[in-house]
C-alpha cells in the first residue's frame, strides 16, 4: 500500500495566514459505520486511512502545531519515530489508530505538547484493537507543558514507577490511564493538584483503601475508580469534591455509608456505585442530587422499598437498580416526575407493577430492562406510546396473553427483544408480520422469546432480520420445518430451537452460519442424518442435537473440521456404529453426551486427549464474557434460561450410557481428572473398574451400573471427597465394599444390589472375617467351596422340594455353605430378570422417542 501524507474530504489541512505553512493537520476519521456493518468480520472502514507506513515526508512541515490521525486503521505498524522530530507540536492525536507494539521515546523531545492521546477509547465505533505498550515511561516526564494524557489500554504492566514518573506533570488536567494495568503506589501527595479529570479504572491499587492524595484534588469534576476493588473506610475521602459532576466507583468495595457521604456533593451529574456492597435501603439522602441525570446502583444488596426522594430525581435520564433485593409496588406516581427518562434497569428485584391500561407515561424510554418484574398478567399497554424503544427486556414477567397488534410501533432502531420465561400465546407469523420486519426491525441483533406457549411454524419472516447475533426459539410449542432461509443471516452466533416440535431434517443452509458458536436443537423430532455442510461452522463450540430421531453414525467431520468444539451432545438419537478416534481431535472439549444411542465397539483409548477435562480450570464458552450480550447477563443468570448455562464453562462430563459398548473401561480415562460427571452404565463392559479411578478427585457423579465389571471395587474410589452420588449396580463385583471418607456417607444399598459377590456395609451380608478382595476367579464361601460345586445343590433342590422342605430348612440351619448357595442362586436369578426388564424398557423407551 502506498504512504499516507495527507487524505481530501471532511478532515482540515489548515495554513497559517502570514506564513503559508502548514500548522494543523486534521485526518480524524468521521465515519460511523452501520451496526450490521461493524458486526461483519469482513468489514471495512471505508474512509479510513491506511498503509504499511506514515510518510517520513510529514517531517517536512516544521511548523505543525496539530496532527490528529485518530480514529484510522494503521494495524500492525508501529508509531513512527520521526514523530519526535516535530518539535512544535502542541497537538497529537494517535488514539483508535491500531498502531501496535512498543510507544517509541522518542515522544519525549515534544517539549512544546500540551494534548497527547495515544489510547484507545470504549465508545470507538471501528472494531480496532489498540495493541501498545509502553515498559518505560520516563519519556512522558520530559513533557512539562502537558495538560492532557490519555493513554487508555495502553499496557503499562512494565513500566516500573510509572505512576510515579507520570506524577511529576504539574500541569496536568486531564489524564485517563484506564485499563492500563499499572500498580498505583499508595503515595502520600500528588503534583498534579490541578486535575479536573482522572480516570483510573481497571488497574490495580497497592493498597485497597482509597488513597489519602484524593482528598486534595478538589478541583475534579470527573473521577472513576471502577474495576480497582477499593474500599473507604474513612467515608469522608469525596466530602471535599464539590465540584465532581461525574463519579464512576463500579465494581469495588463501597458501602452504604459511602453512598451516603457522596449524597453531600450536589454538583453530582452521574453517579455510578453498581456492583459493590451497599445493603440495606437506598439512603432517603439520595434525593440530594438536584442535578443528577444518570445514578446506577444496580448488582447490590440494597432491599426494602425505594425511598420516595429516588422518584424526585426530576433530570434522571438512566436509573439503573437492578439486581437487588428491592420490594414494593410501583404505580403511576412514582414515574410522575421523571420526564426525562431514557434508561430503566429495574430487573431482578422483588417489584410489581401496577398501573393502569390507560396509563401514558411522562417519557418516551430507549432502554426498558424489565426483567422478573411482576407486569402481567395482560400485556403492557403502556408501551404503545413509546416510540424510540431500542431494547426490550422483560423476561419472566408473569404475562399470559398474545402478542397485541400494536406491538408494531417500536422505533426503526430496535436493538433487542427479550420476552423470555413468560406465557405469551399465539402464532409467531402474526408477531412478525404485526412488526413489519421490513421497516422496524432490520437492524435488531437479539430476539429472545423462549420459554413461551407460541404455536405454529417458524415464520419465513425472521429472515428478514438480517443483522441478528442472537435467536432463541425454545421451550415453545413451534411446529414444522427449519427455514432454509435461517442459513442467510450470516451474524447469527447463537440459534437455540431446542424443546418444540419441530420435525424434518437439518437443513444443509445451517452450514452457512459461519459466525455460529452455539447451537441447540435439542428435543424436537429432527430425522435423517447431519448435513456435511455442517463441517463449516468451524467457530461452533456448542453442539446440542440430544433427544430427537437422528439415525447417522458420528460424522469423522466433527472432530476434524470443529475444533472449537466444548459441548457435543447427542444423545437419545439413533447414532450407531463406533465412537470415531476423530472425535479424540477436540482438545477444548468439556461435555461429551452420546448416551442413549445404537453405538458398539469400545471406547477409544485416545480419550485422553481430550485436554480441557485434563485441568480444572474453566473454559472459554461463557456468554457473559460477550459484550453485545451484555443487556442479556442477568436474563441467564436468572436461571429461566437453558439448564447448561449455569456456569457452563466449569462444567466436566463424559455420558455414554445406553448404548451397546464391549471392552475394558481405559486407563486413559482415569488421567482426565477435571471430570466431574463419568456416566458409562447400561452397556456391555467387562473387565475391571480401573484401580487409579480415585485419580478423578473432582468427580461429584459416578455411575457404572449394569454392564458386566467383575473384580473388587477400587480401594481409590474412597478418596474421591467430591462423591456425592455412585451407582454400580448389577455388575459381577466381587468382595468386601471399601470402607472409610467418603463412602461412609453414600449409604444407600442400592448402590451395589445385584453383585452377588459383594459384602460388607451398606450391604446386609457381612464379610467372613479375614476375607481379602477377590479376583475374577469363583467366589469361595468360608470352607474354600466353590459356588460351581453346589451345581448337583440347583438340581436336586426342585425335584425334592414338595417332600423334602422342612428337612432342607433344617440342614440350612446348619450348614453354612449350603445357605450361601441358595440365596446367591435366588439373588443371581432376581438381578437377571432386572437387567432383562431394565435393557428392554430402555430399548422400548429409545424406539418409543
Amino acid at each position: 500500500m502506498n504512504p499516507i501524507v495527507y487524505h481530501h474530504g471532511p478532515e482540515e489541512t489548515a495554513v497559517h495566514r502570514t506564513t503559508g505553512r502548514v500548522v494543523k493537520l486534521d485526518l480524524r476519521n468521521l465515519e460511523q459505520p452501520e451496526t450490521y456493518e461493524v458486526l461483519d468480520p469482513s468489514y471495512h472502514c471505508r474512509s479510513c486511512l491506511a498503509g504499511d507506513q506514515l510518510s517520513p515526508s510529514l517531517v517536512n512541515l516544521t511548523n505543525l502545531r496539530y496532527l490528529d490521525v485518530s480514529v484510522n486503521n494503521f494495524s500492525g505498524i508501529r508509531i513512527p519515530t520521526f514523530l519526535g522530530l516535530l518539535k512544535d507540536l502542541r497537538y497529537l492525536n494517535l488514539s483508535d489508530a491500531g498502531f501496535v507494539g512498543e510507544v517509541p521515546r522518542h515522544l519525549g523531545n515534544l517539549s512544546h505538547l500540551r494534548y497527547l492521546d495515544i489510547g484507545f477509547s470504549s465508545s470507538n465505533y471501528i472494531p480496532i484493537d489498540n495493541n501498545l505498550t509502553s515498559n518505560d515511561v520516563g519519556w512522558v516526564a520530559k513533557l512539562s507543558s502537558l495538560e492532557t494524557l490519555s493513554l487508555s489500554r495502553v499496557d503499562l504492566s512494565g513500566a516500573q514507577d510509572g505512576f510515579r514518573i507520570i506524577n511529576m506533570l504539574p500541569l496536568l488536567k486531564t489524564l485517563d490511564l484506564e485499563n492500563c494495568r499499572l500498580v498505583v503506589p499508595h503515595l502520600l501527595h500528588v503534583n498534579f493538584a490541578s486535575l479536573s479529570s482522572l480516570k483510573l479504572g481497571f488497574n490495580q491499587f497497592l493498597n485497597p483503601t482509597l488513597p489519602p492524595w484524593l482528598r486534595n484534588l478538589t478541583g475534579l469534576q470527573d473521577l472513576d475508580l471502577s474495576y480497582n476493588n477499593l474500599d473507604d473506610k474513612v467515608h469522608d475521602t469525596f466530602r471535599q469534591m464539590t465540584s465532581l459532576a461525574n463519579l464512576d466507583l463500579g465494581r469495588n468495595h463501597f458501602d452504604t455509608s459511602t453512598l451516603r457521604s457522596i449524597c453531600n456533593i450536589s454538583s453530582l451529574t452521574s453517579l455510578d456505585m453498581s456492583d459493590n456492597e451497599l445493603q440495606g435501603s437506598i439512603p432517603s439522602e439520595i434525593g440530594q442530587f438536584p442535578q443528577l441525570t444518570v445514578l446506577k446502583l444496580s448488582k447490590n444488596r440494597l432491599n426494602d422499598t425505594t425511598p420516595s426522594s429516588l422518584w424526585q430525581l426530576t433530570k434522571l435520564q438512566g436509573l439503573y437498580i437492578g439486581a437487588n433485593a428491592l420490594t414494593g409496588e410501583l404505580s403511576e406516581h412514582h414515574f410522575a416526575k421523571l420526564k426525562e427518562l431514557k434508561r430503566l434497569d429495574i430487573s431482578d428485584n422483588l417489584f410489581s407493577l401496577h398501573v393502569s391500561s390507560s396509563w401514558v407515561p411522562p417519557f418516551q424510554l430507549q432502554y426498558i430492562w424489565m426483567g422478573s418484574v411482576k407486569i402481567g398478567p395482560r400485556f403492557p399497554n403502556w408501551l404503545r406510546t413509546q416510540k424510540e424503544i431500542v431494547e426490550l427486556n422483560m423476561y419472566n414477567a408473569s404475562i399470559s396473553d398474545a402478542i397485541p397488534g400494536w406491538f408494531g410501533v417500536l422505533s426503526n432502531d430496535t436493538g433487542g427483544i427479550i420476552l423470555s420465561g413468560n406465557k405469551l400465546e399465539g402464532s409467531l407469523n402474526s408477531f412478525i408480520s404485526v412488526a413489519d420486519v421490513d421497516k422496524k426491525f432490520v437492524q435488531m441483533w437479539y430476539l429472545l422469546l423462549n420459554h413461551n406457549h407460541f404455536t405454529g411454524s417458524i415464520p419465513e419472516e425472521l429472515c428478514k432480520l438480517r443483522t441478528l447475533i442472537y435467536l432463541d426459539l425454545s421451550n415453545n410449542h413451534l411446529s414444522g420445518r427449519i427455514p432454509l432461509c435461517l442459513g442467510n443471516l450470516r451474524y447469527l452466533s447463537f440459534l437455540h430451537l431446542g424443546s418444540n416440535s419441530l420435525y424434518g431434517q437439518i437443513p444443509g443452509s445451517l452450514g452457512n452460519l459461519g459466525e455460529l458458536i452455539s447451537l441447540q436443537l435439542s428435543k424436537n423430532r429432527f430425522d435423517g442424518k447431519l448435513p456435511p455442510s455442517m463441517q463449516n461452522l468451524k467457530r461452533l463450540q456448542f453442539l446440542d442435537l440430544g433427544e430427537n430421531r437422528i439415525a447417522d453414525t458420528i460424522p469423522a467431520w466433527i472432530g476434524e473440521r470443529l475444533s472449537d468444539l466444548e459441548f457435543l451432545t447427542l444423545q437419545s438419537n439413533n447414532f450407531h456404529g463406533g465412537i470415531s478416534n476423530t472425535l479424540c481431535q477436540l482438545p477444548y472439549l468439556q461435555v461429551l453426551n452420546l448416551a442413549h444411542n445404537d453405538l458398539s465397539g469400545s471406547i477409544p483409548h485416545c480419550f485422553k486427549n481430550f485436554t480441557a477435562m485434563e485441568s480444572t480450570k474453566p473454559g472459554t464458552f461463557q456468554f457473559s464474557k460477550s459484550s453485545y450480550l451484555d443487556p442479556l447477563l442477568r436474563n441467564f443468570k436468572a436461571g429461566i434460561e437453558l439448564e447448561y448455562l449455569k456456569n457452563v464453562e466449569y462444567v466436566k462430563s463424559i455420558s455414554l450410557s445406553g448404548n451397546n459398548l464391549v471392552g475394558e473401561i481405559p486407563d486413559e480415562i482415569m488421567g482426565l481428572v477435571g471430570l466431574q460427571n463419568l456416566n458409562l452404565s447400561k452397556n456391555h463392559l467387562n473387565g475391571r473398574i480401573p484401580k487409579n479411578i480415585g485419580n478423578l478427585k473432582q468427580l461429584e457423579t459416578l455411575d457404572l451400573s449394569m454392564n458386566e465389571l467383575r473384580g473388587e471395587i477400587p480401594p481409590s474410589l474412597s478418596s474421591i471427597y467430591p462423591l456425592s452420588s455412585l451407582n454400580l449396580s448389577y455388575n459381577k463385583l466381587s468382595g468386601p465394599i471399601p470402607s472409610g471418607n467418603q463412602l461412609q456417607t453414600l449409604n444407600d444399598p442400592s448402590i451395589y444390589e445385584g453383585n452377588i459377590g459383594l459384602c460388607g456395609k451398606p450391604l446386609l451380608n457381612s464379610c467372613p472375617a479375614n476375607e481379602s478382595p477377590t479376583e475374577n476367579g469363583p467366589v469361595l464361601d468360608d470352607k474354600g467351596h466353590s459356588e460351581f460345586d453346589f451345581s448337583w445343590f440347583y438340581a436336586g433342590f426342585g425335584p425334592g422340594f414338595s417332600v423334602g422342605v422342612v428337612g432342607v430348612v433344617g440342614i440350612l440351619q446348619f450348614k453354612q455353605s449350603w445357605r450361601y448357595a441358595l440365596f446367591r442362586c435366588v439373588e443371581n436369578g432376581y438381578d437377571r430378570i432386572w437387567v432383562m426388564i431394565g435393557l428392554k424398557t430402555s430399548r422400548l423407551r429409545r424406539n418409543f422417542h
